[in-house]
Protein backbone atom coordinates (compact mmCIF):
# COMPACT_ATOMS: atom_id res chain seq x y z
CA UNK A 1 0.00 0.00 0.00
CA UNK A 2 1.36 3.42 -1.00
CA UNK A 3 1.22 6.00 1.78
CA UNK A 4 1.18 9.69 0.88
CA UNK A 5 3.14 12.28 2.82
CA UNK A 6 -0.07 13.88 4.11
CA UNK A 7 -1.26 10.48 5.38
CA UNK A 8 2.08 10.00 7.10
CA UNK A 9 1.80 13.40 8.78
CA UNK A 10 -1.79 12.66 9.81
CA UNK A 11 -0.62 9.42 11.44
CA UNK A 12 1.59 11.48 13.76
CA UNK A 13 -1.41 13.25 15.26
CA UNK A 14 -2.89 11.94 18.53
CA UNK A 15 -5.83 9.64 17.93
CA UNK A 16 -9.10 10.06 19.86
CA UNK A 17 -9.75 7.67 22.74
CA UNK A 18 -13.44 6.64 22.83
CA UNK A 19 -13.42 6.19 26.60
CA UNK A 20 -15.87 7.81 29.03
CA UNK A 21 -14.78 10.11 31.83
CA UNK A 22 -15.90 7.55 34.41
CA UNK A 23 -13.72 4.87 32.82
CA UNK A 24 -10.72 7.22 32.86
CA UNK A 25 -11.27 7.91 36.55
CA UNK A 26 -11.49 4.18 37.25
CA UNK A 27 -8.19 3.59 35.46
CA UNK A 28 -6.39 6.34 37.39
CA UNK A 29 -7.84 5.22 40.73
CA UNK A 30 -6.96 1.59 40.05
CA UNK A 31 -3.36 2.49 39.23
CA UNK A 32 -3.10 4.53 42.44
CA UNK A 33 -4.40 1.67 44.57
CA UNK A 34 -2.32 -0.93 42.74
CA UNK A 35 0.99 0.91 43.03
CA UNK A 36 0.24 2.02 46.60
CA UNK A 37 -0.49 -1.53 47.78
CA UNK A 38 2.49 -2.99 45.91
CA UNK A 39 4.88 -0.31 47.18
CA UNK A 40 3.77 -0.52 50.83
CA UNK A 41 3.88 -4.31 50.90
CA UNK A 42 7.31 -4.54 49.28
CA UNK A 43 8.68 -1.67 51.39
CA UNK A 44 7.66 -3.42 54.61
CA UNK A 45 9.17 -6.67 53.37
CA UNK A 46 12.40 -4.92 52.31
CA UNK A 47 12.81 -3.30 55.74
CA UNK A 48 12.51 -6.69 57.39
CA UNK A 49 14.94 -8.41 55.04
CA UNK A 50 17.28 -5.60 54.04
CA UNK A 51 16.61 -6.18 50.33
CA UNK A 52 16.85 -3.31 47.86
CA UNK A 53 15.40 -2.04 45.60
CA UNK A 54 11.83 -2.69 46.70
CA UNK A 55 9.95 -1.11 43.76
CA UNK A 56 10.97 -0.85 40.10
CA UNK A 57 9.85 1.70 37.51
CA UNK A 58 8.60 -0.76 34.82
CA UNK A 59 5.79 -1.74 37.20
CA UNK A 60 4.35 1.73 36.63
CA UNK A 61 4.03 0.91 32.94
CA UNK A 62 2.47 -2.43 33.87
CA UNK A 63 -0.11 -0.55 35.95
CA UNK A 64 -1.16 1.44 32.88
CA UNK A 65 -1.94 -1.79 31.06
CA UNK A 66 -3.61 -3.59 33.98
CA UNK A 67 -5.90 -0.71 34.96
CA UNK A 68 -6.34 1.31 31.76
CA UNK A 69 -6.55 -1.46 29.14
CA UNK A 70 -7.40 -4.64 31.11
CA UNK A 71 -8.79 -6.34 27.98
CA UNK A 72 -5.45 -6.15 26.17
CA UNK A 73 -3.66 -9.50 25.66
CA UNK A 74 -0.52 -7.66 26.79
CA UNK A 75 -2.11 -6.83 30.15
CA UNK A 76 -3.20 -10.30 31.24
CA UNK A 77 -1.81 -11.75 34.51
CA UNK A 78 0.55 -14.20 32.84
CA UNK A 79 1.87 -11.49 30.53
CA UNK A 80 2.52 -9.10 33.44
CA UNK A 81 4.14 -11.56 35.83
CA UNK A 82 5.85 -13.76 33.26
CA UNK A 83 6.93 -10.92 30.98
CA UNK A 84 8.53 -8.85 33.74
CA UNK A 85 10.20 -11.87 35.35
CA UNK A 86 11.75 -13.43 32.23
CA UNK A 87 12.85 -9.97 31.08
CA UNK A 88 14.60 -9.41 34.43
CA UNK A 89 16.36 -12.74 33.96
CA UNK A 90 17.52 -11.75 30.47
CA UNK A 91 18.79 -8.44 31.88
CA UNK A 92 20.69 -10.26 34.63
CA UNK A 93 22.33 -12.61 32.13
CA UNK A 94 23.52 -9.71 30.01
CA UNK A 95 24.62 -7.61 33.02
CA UNK A 96 26.75 -10.50 34.30
CA UNK A 97 28.21 -11.73 31.00
CA UNK A 98 28.50 -8.69 28.70
CA UNK A 99 30.94 -6.01 29.89
CA UNK A 100 30.11 -3.39 27.25
CA UNK A 101 27.04 -1.44 28.55
CA UNK A 102 25.75 -0.53 25.07
CA UNK A 103 25.86 -4.08 23.79
CA UNK A 104 24.52 -5.40 27.11
CA UNK A 105 21.57 -3.01 27.03
CA UNK A 106 20.73 -3.77 23.40
CA UNK A 107 21.11 -7.51 23.85
CA UNK A 108 19.04 -7.52 27.06
CA UNK A 109 16.01 -5.92 25.41
CA UNK A 110 16.36 -8.14 22.35
CA UNK A 111 16.60 -11.33 24.42
CA UNK A 112 13.70 -10.17 26.61
CA UNK A 113 11.45 -9.84 23.56
CA UNK A 114 12.50 -13.27 22.30
CA UNK A 115 11.94 -14.82 25.75
CA UNK A 116 8.51 -13.21 26.11
CA UNK A 117 7.47 -14.50 22.69
CA UNK A 118 8.72 -17.97 23.63
CA UNK A 119 6.81 -17.99 26.92
CA UNK A 120 3.69 -16.30 25.45
CA UNK A 121 4.09 -13.48 27.94
CA UNK A 122 4.66 -10.49 25.67
CA UNK A 123 4.49 -7.41 27.92
CA UNK A 124 5.93 -4.03 26.77
CA UNK A 125 7.23 -3.01 30.24
CA UNK A 126 9.36 -6.16 30.12
CA UNK A 127 11.74 -4.39 27.76
CA UNK A 128 12.12 -1.61 30.32
CA UNK A 129 12.69 -4.21 33.04
CA UNK A 130 15.59 -5.80 31.12
CA UNK A 131 17.08 -2.38 30.36
CA UNK A 132 16.77 -1.26 33.98
CA UNK A 133 18.77 -4.27 35.18
CA UNK A 134 21.64 -3.48 32.80
CA UNK A 135 21.69 0.29 33.42
CA UNK A 136 21.76 -0.16 37.20
CA UNK A 137 24.50 -2.82 36.88
CA UNK A 138 22.36 -5.25 38.86
CA UNK A 139 24.00 -8.65 39.13
CA UNK A 140 22.16 -10.20 42.07
CA UNK A 141 20.07 -13.08 40.64
CA UNK A 142 17.50 -12.59 43.41
CA UNK A 143 16.41 -9.37 41.63
CA UNK A 144 14.24 -11.49 39.30
CA UNK A 145 12.34 -12.78 42.35
CA UNK A 146 12.31 -9.55 44.35
CA UNK A 147 11.34 -6.98 43.28
CA UNK A 148 10.54 -7.98 39.64
CA UNK A 149 8.37 -11.04 40.27
CA UNK A 150 6.96 -9.84 43.61
CA UNK A 151 6.02 -6.36 42.33
CA UNK A 152 4.31 -7.87 39.29
CA UNK A 153 2.43 -10.49 41.29
CA UNK A 154 1.11 -7.99 43.83
CA UNK A 155 0.07 -5.56 41.10
CA UNK A 156 -1.86 -8.30 39.28
CA UNK A 157 -3.55 -9.36 42.54
CA UNK A 158 -4.78 -5.80 43.10
CA UNK A 159 -5.80 -5.61 39.44
CA UNK A 160 -7.97 -8.70 39.76
CA UNK A 161 -9.64 -7.43 42.95
CA UNK A 162 -10.11 -3.85 41.73
CA UNK A 163 -11.49 -4.79 38.31
CA UNK A 164 -13.85 -7.26 39.94
CA UNK A 165 -15.24 -4.53 42.21
CA UNK A 166 -15.41 -2.13 39.24
CA UNK A 167 -17.29 -4.85 37.29
CA UNK A 168 -14.62 -4.97 34.62
CA UNK A 169 -13.52 -8.19 32.97
CA UNK A 170 -10.03 -9.09 34.30
CA UNK A 171 -8.44 -11.50 33.64
CA UNK A 172 -10.13 -10.89 30.35
CA UNK A 173 -12.63 -13.56 29.37
CA UNK A 174 -13.78 -13.13 25.80
CA UNK A 175 -17.53 -13.48 25.12
CA UNK A 176 -18.65 -16.88 23.87
CA UNK A 177 -19.31 -16.60 20.11
CA UNK A 178 -22.96 -17.14 19.20
CA UNK A 179 -23.65 -20.37 17.36
CA UNK A 180 -27.08 -19.53 16.04
CA UNK A 181 -27.69 -19.54 12.33
CA UNK A 182 -26.79 -16.14 10.97
CA UNK A 183 -27.62 -14.90 7.49
CA UNK A 184 -26.38 -11.34 7.77
CA UNK A 185 -23.03 -11.69 9.49
CA UNK A 186 -20.35 -12.37 6.92
CA UNK A 187 -17.14 -12.49 8.98
CA UNK A 188 -16.44 -15.73 10.88
CA UNK A 189 -13.79 -16.53 13.52
CA UNK A 190 -11.93 -18.46 10.82
CA UNK A 191 -11.85 -15.36 8.62
CA UNK A 192 -10.42 -13.32 11.51
CA UNK A 193 -7.75 -15.94 12.21
CA UNK A 194 -6.76 -16.02 8.52
CA UNK A 195 -6.58 -12.21 8.37
CA UNK A 196 -4.40 -12.02 11.48
CA UNK A 197 -2.10 -14.67 10.08
CA UNK A 198 -1.86 -12.75 6.81
CA UNK A 199 -0.97 -9.52 8.66
CA UNK A 200 1.76 -11.40 10.55
CA UNK A 201 2.06 -8.79 13.30
CA UNK A 202 0.98 -8.49 16.92
CA UNK A 203 -2.46 -6.85 17.21
CA UNK A 204 -3.22 -5.60 20.70
CA UNK A 205 -6.73 -7.07 20.84
CA UNK A 206 -7.94 -10.61 21.45
CA UNK A 207 -9.42 -12.33 18.36
CA UNK A 208 -12.73 -12.92 20.17
CA UNK A 209 -12.91 -9.23 21.08
CA UNK A 210 -12.13 -8.36 17.48
CA UNK A 211 -15.04 -10.56 16.40
CA UNK A 212 -17.34 -8.81 18.87
CA UNK A 213 -16.13 -5.42 17.62
CA UNK A 214 -16.90 -6.40 14.04
CA UNK A 215 -20.35 -7.65 15.03
CA UNK A 216 -21.17 -4.38 16.80
CA UNK A 217 -19.76 -2.38 13.88
CA UNK A 218 -21.93 -4.28 11.42
CA UNK A 219 -24.96 -3.71 13.63
CA UNK A 220 -24.33 0.05 13.65
CA UNK A 221 -23.74 -0.03 9.91
CA UNK A 222 -27.07 -1.78 9.36
CA UNK A 223 -28.80 0.80 11.55
CA UNK A 224 -27.21 3.62 9.55
CA UNK A 225 -27.92 2.09 6.15
CA UNK A 226 -31.46 1.05 7.05
CA UNK A 227 -32.41 4.34 8.70
CA UNK A 228 -35.99 5.35 7.81
CA UNK A 229 -36.58 2.17 5.78
CA UNK A 230 -39.75 0.39 6.81
CA UNK A 231 -40.58 -3.26 6.47
CA UNK A 232 -43.25 -2.45 3.89
CA UNK A 233 -40.60 -0.80 1.67
CA UNK A 234 -38.59 -3.97 1.05
CA UNK A 235 -41.01 -6.83 1.82
CA UNK A 236 -42.58 -9.11 -0.76
CA UNK A 237 -46.15 -7.73 -0.86
CA UNK A 238 -49.37 -9.74 -1.11
CA UNK A 239 -47.68 -13.09 -0.59
CA UNK A 240 -49.24 -16.33 -1.72
CA UNK A 241 -51.04 -17.94 1.21
CA UNK A 242 -53.56 -20.64 1.95
CA UNK A 243 -56.46 -20.88 4.34
CA UNK A 244 -56.91 -23.31 7.19
CA UNK A 245 -59.14 -25.60 5.09
CA UNK A 246 -57.02 -25.64 1.93
CA UNK A 247 -56.48 -29.27 0.79
CA UNK A 248 -52.96 -30.62 1.18
CA UNK A 249 -52.79 -31.44 -2.52
CA UNK A 250 -53.18 -27.74 -3.33
CA UNK A 251 -50.63 -26.83 -0.62
CA UNK A 252 -48.14 -29.27 -2.13
CA UNK A 253 -48.64 -27.83 -5.62
CA UNK A 254 -48.01 -24.28 -4.38
CA UNK A 255 -44.86 -25.23 -2.50
CA UNK A 256 -43.52 -27.18 -5.47
CA UNK A 257 -44.45 -24.60 -8.14
CA UNK A 258 -43.04 -21.57 -6.35
CA UNK A 259 -40.25 -23.38 -4.50
CA UNK A 260 -41.45 -21.75 -1.28
CA UNK A 261 -39.64 -22.35 1.99
CA UNK A 262 -42.62 -21.07 3.97
CA UNK A 263 -46.31 -20.73 3.20
CA UNK A 264 -48.57 -18.66 5.49
CA UNK A 265 -51.88 -20.10 6.64
CA UNK A 266 -54.67 -17.61 7.33
CA UNK A 267 -58.29 -17.57 8.37
CA UNK A 268 -61.13 -16.08 6.31
CA UNK A 269 -60.20 -12.59 7.52
CA UNK A 270 -56.58 -13.04 6.33
CA UNK A 271 -55.24 -13.19 9.88
CA UNK A 272 -52.27 -15.52 10.20
CA UNK A 273 -52.94 -18.70 12.16
CA UNK A 274 -49.87 -20.69 11.20
CA UNK A 275 -47.28 -21.53 8.57
CA UNK A 276 -46.40 -24.59 6.51
CA UNK A 277 -42.92 -25.53 5.32
CA UNK A 278 -41.85 -28.47 3.13
CA UNK A 279 -40.42 -30.05 6.27
CA UNK A 280 -43.88 -30.10 7.85
CA UNK A 281 -45.18 -32.25 5.02
CA UNK A 282 -42.12 -34.50 5.08
CA UNK A 283 -42.56 -35.12 8.80
CA UNK A 284 -46.17 -36.16 8.22
CA UNK A 285 -45.06 -38.51 5.44
CA UNK A 286 -42.32 -40.07 7.56
CA UNK A 287 -40.69 -43.13 6.13
CA UNK A 288 -37.48 -44.47 4.67
CA UNK A 289 -35.87 -42.60 1.76
CA UNK A 290 -37.16 -45.31 -0.55
CA UNK A 291 -40.77 -44.94 0.58
CA UNK A 292 -40.87 -41.22 1.34
CA UNK A 293 -41.97 -40.16 -2.13
CA UNK A 294 -44.89 -42.60 -2.16
CA UNK A 295 -45.83 -41.70 1.41
CA UNK A 296 -45.93 -38.03 0.42
CA UNK A 297 -48.25 -38.80 -2.48
CA UNK A 298 -50.58 -40.70 -0.19
CA UNK A 299 -50.51 -37.88 2.35
CA UNK A 300 -51.67 -35.18 -0.06
CA UNK A 301 -54.18 -37.42 -1.89
CA UNK A 302 -57.74 -36.62 -0.84
CA UNK A 303 -59.59 -39.25 1.11
CA UNK A 304 -62.99 -39.88 -0.60
CA UNK A 305 -64.76 -40.94 2.61
CA UNK A 306 -66.01 -38.38 5.17
CA UNK A 307 -63.69 -39.83 7.80
CA UNK A 308 -59.89 -39.88 7.57
CA UNK A 309 -57.07 -41.08 9.77
CA UNK A 310 -54.54 -38.71 8.16
CA UNK A 311 -54.29 -34.91 7.79
CA UNK A 312 -56.38 -33.58 4.93
CA UNK A 313 -56.07 -29.78 5.07
CA UNK A 314 -53.42 -27.14 5.71
CA UNK A 315 -54.55 -26.41 9.25
CA UNK A 316 -53.83 -30.01 10.28
CA UNK A 317 -50.14 -29.94 9.37
CA UNK A 318 -49.24 -26.29 9.94
CA UNK A 319 -47.08 -25.10 12.80
CA UNK A 320 -47.92 -22.15 14.99
CA UNK A 321 -44.28 -21.19 15.59
CA UNK A 322 -43.75 -18.07 13.49
CA UNK A 323 -42.69 -14.46 13.96
CA UNK A 324 -44.51 -11.37 12.77
CA UNK A 325 -43.64 -7.69 12.46
CA UNK A 326 -45.60 -4.54 11.77
CA UNK A 327 -45.37 -3.17 8.24
CA UNK A 328 -44.23 0.20 9.65
CA UNK A 329 -41.38 -1.28 11.73
CA UNK A 330 -37.89 0.10 11.13
CA UNK A 331 -35.89 -2.56 9.30
CA UNK A 332 -32.89 -1.76 11.54
CA UNK A 333 -34.87 -3.07 14.51
CA UNK A 334 -35.64 -6.30 12.64
CA UNK A 335 -32.04 -7.09 11.67
CA UNK A 336 -31.24 -8.74 15.05
CA UNK A 337 -34.10 -11.21 14.48
CA UNK A 338 -32.25 -12.46 11.41
CA UNK A 339 -28.69 -12.10 12.69
CA UNK A 340 -29.11 -13.29 16.29
CA UNK A 341 -32.28 -15.41 16.29
CA UNK A 342 -31.66 -17.31 13.09
CA UNK A 343 -34.94 -16.25 11.48
CA UNK A 344 -35.43 -16.97 7.78
CA UNK A 345 -38.70 -15.10 7.26
CA UNK A 346 -40.93 -12.60 9.04
CA UNK A 347 -44.63 -12.31 8.32
CA UNK A 348 -45.51 -8.63 7.90
CA UNK A 349 -48.89 -7.48 9.20
CA UNK A 350 -50.77 -4.26 8.51
CA UNK A 351 -52.46 -2.01 11.07
CA UNK A 352 -55.42 -4.40 11.26
CA UNK A 353 -53.05 -7.34 11.98
CA UNK A 354 -53.77 -8.93 8.60
CA UNK A 355 -51.11 -10.49 6.39
CA UNK A 356 -49.69 -7.94 3.98
CA UNK A 357 -46.25 -9.25 3.08
CA UNK A 358 -43.24 -11.48 3.85
CA UNK A 359 -39.77 -10.21 4.70
CA UNK A 360 -36.81 -12.55 4.23
CA UNK A 361 -33.15 -12.32 5.13
CA UNK A 362 -32.44 -11.97 1.41
CA UNK A 363 -34.71 -8.92 1.24
CA UNK A 364 -32.78 -7.28 4.06
CA UNK A 365 -29.39 -8.09 2.53
CA UNK A 366 -30.43 -6.67 -0.82
CA UNK A 367 -31.60 -3.49 0.87
CA UNK A 368 -28.27 -3.16 2.70
CA UNK A 369 -25.89 -3.97 -0.12
CA UNK A 370 -27.74 -2.15 -2.91
CA UNK A 371 -28.12 1.01 -0.86
CA UNK A 372 -25.21 3.46 -1.26
CA UNK A 373 -23.30 4.17 1.96
CA UNK A 374 -24.11 7.49 3.56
Amino acid sequence: MTVTFSQWLDALKPKPLPVSGLERMRSALGAFIGICFTALTCLLFARQTGLSPWLVAPVGASAVLVFAVPASPLAQPWSVVGGNTVSALMGLICANLVPDPVIAASLAVSLAIAAMFATRSLHPPGGAMALLVVLTHTQNPWFALFPAFTNSLLLVAVGIAFNMVAKRNYPHIAPVPQTEDNHLRRVTPGDIAAALEQMDTVIDIAPDDLEKLLILSETHAYQRLMDHIRARDIMTPDPVHVEFGTPLEEVMDILRTHDFKLLPVTDKARRVVGVITPDDLLRQAAGTPATLRENLKQLVRRTPSPHSHKPEVAGQVMTTHFRTADHMADVATLVPLFSDKGQHHLLILDETRRLTGILSASDVMRAVYHRPAA
